[in-house]
């Protein structure tokens, strides 16, 4: 927590450079400061948030492939962007900016919005422009798994939605996996919990990633909830992905395993309930991933690449 008076002088060399566009020379020659010291302070204010810069950098859409995505599987929307021309973000990135134009969009007229964790949600909420002031409820729609990445944990995502779009949140106060079906039905049993969950599942909106399941990477193994082995078997027989963390089939069906009973969270019959659910995924390692994902009924909007939307209806 800042002191007022660190506060106050992030602010006034913010606005000082920002807004009144003196040099770091000038700004320190003013303040009694090194100008290595002014530079410090200009870059503090942007990482706390003092400083707000927005580039509003121009996304080419394929229309062709979001009208064959809604067609194949029976969206609602779909977004696809161009990828191969120059522009200074990765995919990931420019995924995330996607989904957060087309968000912006919807945020005035909803009161409640699920999301679930993950490095494609997480960059959507980093992309949101602030200052939208929609007063939202923001929940927590999944767990926590406690020795995950800041950045990606559930909490932390929601609580930096919810500052985006000047909202509260809900917060899930559970671990994502219990040790045992029986204990998940305890801990979902608790008033709080239950609470949050059925909150969550009544959103106008959710946001959800599209998890593939290559144990070298998956974050089941990567968060020691299976091993490489009990993952290479579900594959074999049958599992394809995961959406908020339930896995499914490459034909849309929920993949049967104890895990699936052990994860406190919002389940895929609560996603197909709530009026919009986004999911937001790319890459070629995910395809057979977003293809069963679209195929369960929890999906009605996609955001995606060409490349990606391609391979998805090849595969389709």
């Amino acid at each position: 927590m800042l002191d007022l008076h660190t506060h106050e002088l992030l602010a006034r060399v913010a606005l000082m450079y920002y807004e009144q566009e003196m040099t770091q020379a000038e700004i320190a020659d003013e303040l009694g400061l090194s100008r290595i010291k002014v530079h410090r302070l200009l870059r503090e204010s942007r990482e706390r948030d003092i400083v707000h810069i927005t580039i509003d950098w121009p996304i080419r859409r394929d229309t062709v492939l979001e009208e064959a995505l809604q067609q194949s599987f029976g969206l609602a929307e779909a977004r696809v962007f161009r990828t191969g021309y120059e522009q200074p973000m990765t995919d990931l990135r420019m995924l995330g900016h996607l989904c957060a134009r087309f968000m912006e969009d919807l945020m005035g007229g909803i009161s409640r919005f699920s999301i679930c964790w993950g490095r494609s949600t997480y960059e959507v909420v980093n992309a949101l422009r602030p200052g939208l002031r929609a007063n939202i409820q923001i929940v927590q729609a999944v767990g926590t798994i406690p020795q995950s990445r800041g950045d990606f944990d559930s909490s932390m995502l929601a609580r930096q939605l919810a500052h985006k779009v000047g909202g509260q949140v809900l917060y899930l106060t559970s671990p994502l996996m219990a040790d045992s079906a029986s204990a998940a039905q305890v801990i979902r049993s608790q008033s709080s919990i239950q609470h949050t969950l059925t909150m969550a599942s009544s959103a106008d909106i959710a946001l959800v990633g599209i998890g593939q399941l290559d144990p070298q990477t998956s974050g089941f193994v990567r968060e020691g909830m299976m091993t490489e082995a009990e993952l290479q078997s579900a594959i074999a027989d049958g599992a394809v992905g995961d959406v908020a963390w339930r896995i499914y089939t490459s034909t849309g069906d929920l993949y049967p395993c104890a895990l699936n009973d052990r994860i406190i969270g919002i389940t895929l019959d609560e996603l197909r309930q709530i009026p919009m659910t986004i999911g937001v995924a790319s890459g070629a390692s995910k395809v057979p991933a977003i293809a069963g994902a679209l195929r369960t009924g929890a999906i009605d909007v996609m955001c995606t690449d060409d490349r990606t939307a391609h391979a998805v209806l090849n595969l389709a």
